[in-house]
């Protein structure tokens, strides 16, 4: 594992508001309630940028050669009633347009992206499209394929044969080591995904929100990796499923504590047990086929 100081990215995630139900999403969207749906109000979001923005001046180099980046991210971003202005804080506090980026689910063509595409074109030097819709994706030049998503529920605690094992699988997590650390309402968190846990199992939150929450050696964030490593699916060698299909592969105890926290989607039975590890040729980061 490498910490967030290593890594490509900061995430600040600004709604958990989406309009897809993907399957086994890495914010764990269909997980949450629509009762607890929020948006990041305007003087957090700052509160997060100026709490980061070192990261891009300041962090170690990305072990992959990427620029280092800021990003934007939910949910969906182009949902929260305020984007224009989210757009305008990270602008001026960010002044390299090739530092901020968008993660995004809406094609060009959808009238939501159309309100805001001058802005996003003036605001953001990198965009992250995945549509989960190949047919979009074509219409606008980029890779098209089925979309897999790994499981993030098949809990490593539950499938590895024993802790050595399960730490191993931890230790080696390709997510961590490719992706981005993340700012949500509740806190900074070493990863996006250990931060979509403790939302959906309503865990402590994450550090305070303050310049250097990013640049702790990974020892900094042993309590995130102890809680919700051992509950994440992501290192874990498991087949990816069609994110079409609207399901999430899960272990049983994760399963259980889903339905005991009322979850819509394992309540729904849009669930799938997993009760073994082991997937032929797996190559998680690899989501379009």
């Amino acid at each position: 594992m490498i910490s967030p100081r290593q890594q490509w990215a900061i995430q600040i995630d600004v709604t958990n508001t989406c309009p897809r139900r993907c399957s086994n999403c890495t914010r764990l969207i269909a997980h949450q309630l629509d009762s607890r749906h929020w948006f990041m109000p305007h003087d957090r979001f700052r509160q997060a940028v100026l709490a980061v923005r070192d990261f891009l001046t300041d962090s170690q180099p990305d072990a992959h050669g990427r620029p280092k980046l800021i990003g934007v991210i939910g949910g969906e971003p182009l949902l929260h009633p305020g984007f224009d202005a989210l757009c305008r804080i990270l602008a001026d506090l960010v002044p390299d347009k090739e530092a901020r980026g968008l993660w995004t689910g809406l094609p060009r063509e959808s009238r939501a992206y159309q309100r805001f595409a001058l802005l996003i074109d003036a605001t953001f030097g990198y965009v992250n499209r995945n549509y989960h819709d190949p047919a979009a994706m074509a219409r606008e030049g980029l890779p098209a394929g089925d979309c897999y998503h790994q499981p993030v529920l098949a809990a490593a605690r539950e499938l590895a044969p024993n802790r050595a094992a399960m730490w191993r699988w931890i230790e080696g997590c390709w997510l961590n080591r490719l992706w981005a650390s993340a700012v949500t309402p509740k806190g900074f968190f070493f990863c996006e995904v250990a931060a979509a846990l403790d939302a959906v199992f309503e865990g402590p939150g994450g550090l305070p929100v303050a310049p250097g929450c990013w640049d702790w050696p990974l020892e900094g964030y042993a309590e995130q990796i102890e809680r919700w490593c051992p509950r994440c699916g992501v290192c874990v060698p498991l087949p990816g499923r069609l994110d079409r299909d609207e399901i999430d592969d899960v272990t049983p105890g994760a399963l259980l504590e889903l339905c005991q926290l009322g979850s819509p989607r394992a309540l729904g039975g849009r669930c799938r047990l997993v009760t073994a590890a082991g997937c032929a040729d797996w190559k998680p980061e690899h989501y379009l086929r």
